[in-house]
């Protein structure tokens, strides 16, 4: 008596129906993918854009960490140069040395914590900023003489550039000298 066992369907019931999935594929031609057309790879271009690159993303958000993290020891320690190094230009650090000096007059700063961060990109490809974050920070500090804890959530912006993040600050002088030209402007111009 002799049997054949590689042909007993009972024996290898898997491989026939491997066997028999891999006719009918043969058989029925190319199986059309999902990325075929160009309608896919614009979609898989905006999913890569969305995605963006997350290992830049999260150094720059580290790096925005750190730096907020050194501004706000420098208020809490009283050292307006270190704080004042995060602002970019510098004929405004100088200016904004003296004026962080003269808000944390007779406070002390006993803790910060950046509590939320936000980052968006800037849409202009043309700009030197390429990424602007809004952050949260929760303070604990005091007034002299009082003495009498406070709570306070400060809210800043900062910017990314080609020479890192920088907080984004006004001169109360540059303020003061647009709004009088602006005020000169209107007052010289004719009614119509």
């Amino acid at each position: 008596m002799l049997h054949i066992v590689a042909d007993s369907p009972i024996r290898y019931p898997l491989k026939m129906k491997f066997l028999t999935l891999l006719a009918a594929l043969f058989l029925s031609g190319p199986i059309p993918t999902a990325d075929a057309g160009p309608r896919s790879a614009e979609a898989k271009e905006r999913k890569k854009k969305r995605r963006g690159n997350p290992k830049k993303q999260a150094k720059e958000l580290e790096l925005l960490q750190r730096c907020a993290t050194q501004y706000w020891e420098g208020v809490r320690w009283n050292d307006t140069e270190r704080s004042a190094s995060f602002i970019e230009d510098s004929n405004d650090r100088m200016e904004f040395q003296q004026w962080l000096e003269d808000q944390i007059e007779g406070q002390k700063i006993m803790e910060s914590t950046v509590i939320r961060v936000d980052v968006e990109p800037v849409p202009d490809k043309k700009s030197p900023i390429t990424s602007t974050a809004y952050l949260s920070i929760a303070m604990k500090g005091y007034t002299m003489p009082e003495q009498i804890l406070k709570k306070e959530i400060v809210q800043q912006e900062w910017y990314l550039n080609a020479n890192g993040w920088w907080l984004k600050w006004e001169s109360p002088t540059v303020k003061a000298r647009e709004a009088a030209r602006a005020a000169e402007t209107r007052v010289t111009e004719p009614d119509q």
